[in-house]
């Protein structure tokens, strides 16, 4: 990124005049002398970028989006039988076996899959890093107004008081007098493109912005989506609601914060490109040079991409692929709302209010669908961590592994009503869990996700997903010896607990299911 260009020439600066003896005057014009020369090279990268854009755009065809699993859910919950006296043993073929009564049930090991659909790396690009630690937004200098250069066919756009938004239940003011190229996109789009990228980068104003951005991004701790989110709503208020203008916004910005990011355009309409270390589903996109860049939304609208032209170079440092990791809960202004859940385990009544931040709710309703681990993986804010957590685990006292697991089964069985997707929403969506609490209804992976969540946060066991053609289940490895329908992932024995099965406990496989090899999904440890 050029952030890290200009920091690691501040740091060199220092270290270089701590070495010799300058005053004042010569320390700041060698410093005025060193961002100079930045500014040159940043100015001769995007004169090579613009003549770029000018001759290398060609057609494509795009695909449509992944599906991640073809196979129906079941339209209602199952409800267990009474357990065989026998276990069984979901055997890493998919067959069942009963161990002879002599005979200690051995071990069939299931081998260390890698998590569902994983990421697929890319040759010399580096994972995105993790999302940087909290800090303050800070008030920046007094900036010049932007002035397009002369000649311009463009108008220029001046708001003195700086640049504000609504995102998630807060508002934001991003300080300085900016002015956003205002272009007609209508045919031909590449030149219209290509000036917009020009007239922005011609400006020092974009960098001021950029910083208020970036440090926003870092104080409310939201990932990658979060961040184009972000700079997308950034981009409908620069534009009067110009979702293309929007797009070329983003565009631009992600390019500028080091993302490889592109624009795709056809005869009225510019699209927004965006590679990914994740698999995404049900998103178009094309695939360039082995990565695939996806035509993003944040409304829940859908690209229909046919062919569309776009270009294949890179803009120099720019080479950050999307990370749809949620390794930190959004900081978002709190909405927090309470609910009380009612369910019956072991012929008695149980209930248990808890609440939780409706603004997360809204942050995660057009998330990609993407890989389960990374719903598996997420954690869920303090609110309901405190509410739901506390009072099931004062609930749990006393009690064994196996005891405190069937009533976190039956607390996820029946505490929700059931409904798939596609019933409640008309599309795929997987809810984590202060979604599971918002929403009317969910199905087999969100209670999944939430019992998984419960089982480590409350008990603090080793959980693994299992991952059916058409269901998503979960295993435990308990430190006392628990029968039942069981895998081996790493030579440790998992038994399968299902929160969509009712009155399932623990060792208990859907019967449909017990003749499956499922994909064991590796939770990451947040304990």
């Amino acid at each position: 990124m050029f952030t890290q260009f200009i920091r690691t020439g501040c740091f060199a600066m220092a270290a270089l005049l701590l070495a010799m003896p300058v005053s004042a005057d010569e320390f700041e014009d060698f410093a005025r002398s060193e961002m100079g020369a930045f500014t040159q090279y940043r100015d001769e990268r995007d004169a090579e970028f613009v003549n770029f854009l000018k001759a290398q755009w060609a057609e494509f065809e795009a695909s449509k989006g992944f599906v991640r699993d073809r196979v129906p859910k079941p339209k209602a919950m199952p409800v267990a039988k009474p357990p065989e006296p026998e276990p069984e043993k979901i055997e890493g073929e998919g067959e069942v076996t009963k161990p002879e009564p002599e005979t200690p049930v051995g071990e069939i090991v299931l081998p260390a899959l890698p998590p569902t659909l994983p990421p697929e790396p890319v040759a010399g690009v580096e994972p995105a890093p993790d999302v940087p630690p909290a800090v303050e937004v800070p008030t920046p200098q007094p900036e010049v107004p932007f002035v397009l250069p002369e000649p311009s066919p463009y108008e220029e756009v001046q708001v003195p008081v700086g640049l504000s938004i609504a995102f998630f239940g807060d508002n934001y003011l991003f300080r300085g007098e900016f002015g956003f190229p205002q272009v007609s996109l209508a045919p031909p789009m590449k030149p219209a493109i290509t000036s917009y990228w020009e007239a922005m980068s011609q400006s020092s104003q974009f960098e001021s912005f950029l910083s208020q951005v970036q440090a926003l991004r870092d104080r409310l701790q939201i990932n990658d989506w979060g961040y184009h989110n972000l700079l997308f709503t950034c981009g409908m208020a620069a534009h009067n609601g110009d979702r293309d203008l929007a797009n070329l916004f983003t565009w631009f910005m992600s390019v500028k914060s080091g993302f490889d990011a592109r624009v795709g355009y056809s005869e009225d309409r510019v699209y927004l490109l965006l590679p990914s270390r994740n698999r995404l589903y049900a998103v178009s996109y094309l695939t360039l040079q082995g990565t695939r860049y996806y035509a993003m939304t944040f409304d829940g609208s859908k690209e229909k991409l046919g062919r569309i032209y776009t270009y294949k170079g890179k803009y120099p440092r720019s080479e950050r692929l999307m990370d749809y990791r949620i390794l930190k809960v959004p900081a978002l202004k709190t909405d927090i709302l309470h609910k009380e859940l009612t369910f019956d385990f072991g012929g008695e009544p149980q209930s248990l209010k808890v609440s939780y931040n409706k603004a997360l709710v809204d942050y995660y309703q057009y998330y990609p669908q993407t890989n389960i681990k990374i719903y598996f993986d997420a954690t869920a804010s303090e609110e309901l961590k405190y509410s739901m957590v506390k009072g099931l685990k004062e609930t749990l006292e006393g009690k064994s592994e196996k005891e405190a697991v069937d009533y976190l089964l039956g607390f996820s069985q029946k505490a929700f009503a059931y409904k798939t997707d596609d019933a409640q929403l008309g599309r795929e969506k997987y809810m984590l869990p202060e979604e599971t609490l918002w929403y009317p209804y969910s199905d087999c992976e969100d209670r999944s996700f939430l019992f998984a969540y419960l089982v480590r946060g409350i008990l603090k066991l080793d959980v693994v997903g299992l991952n059916y053609p058409g269901h998503v289940a979960t295993a435990v490895r308990f430190s006392d010896n628990v029968s039942g329908d069981y895998v081996v992932m790493n030579s440790r024995k998992y038994i399968v607990c299902d929160p969509t099965y009712i009155n399932a406990s623990a060792g208990m496989a859907m019967p449909k299911y017990k003749r499956r090899n499922p994909n064991v999904v590796k939770i990451r440890n947040w304990q």
